[in-house]
């Protein structure tokens, strides 16, 4: 015999009530787990952290011509702040020298460039 309309659909809802209370309490257990391994794994670094210090950089004299020393300091200032900028984003614990920056090809298209444009422009 085939089941009434009404039994039917009180059983559904009772599945589908159980499915979600299961979904619910995995959801809080896995925050409470997430939480938990933060305080377990988590190191805080300390507001009055060791500065380390970064050697000057001594400009080498070498006999060229005037406008191209002006040139030459000008691609020396952007390797060292590029240096300074790649050092400070992974943290001043880093030996990393950089001797030669050159330009690469960018091949991305024009719609690629313009959405990221785009995202760039709409983030907040």
């Amino acid at each position: 015999m085939m089941a009434n309309f009404n039994d039917t659909l009180v059983y559904t809802l009772i599945i589908t009530l159980f499915g979600m209370g299961i979904v619910f309490i995995v959801l809080v257990a896995l925050q409470y787990i997430l939480k938990s391994m933060k305080l377990v794994f988590y190191k805080e670094k300390k507001e009055g952290a060791e500065v380390t210090q970064v050697p000057a950089i001594k400009p080498v004299e070498t006999a060229m011509p005037q406008r191209d020393i002006a040139a030459a300091s000008e691609g020396d200032e952007l390797i060292a702040v590029i240096t300074a900028a790649v050092i400070s984003c992974l943290g001043g614990n880093s030996n990393i020298v950089v001797r030669n920056i050159r330009r690469v090809d960018d091949r991305t298209p024009v719609w690629g460039k313009v959405s990221r444009t785009e995202q760039m422009a709409n983030r907040f």
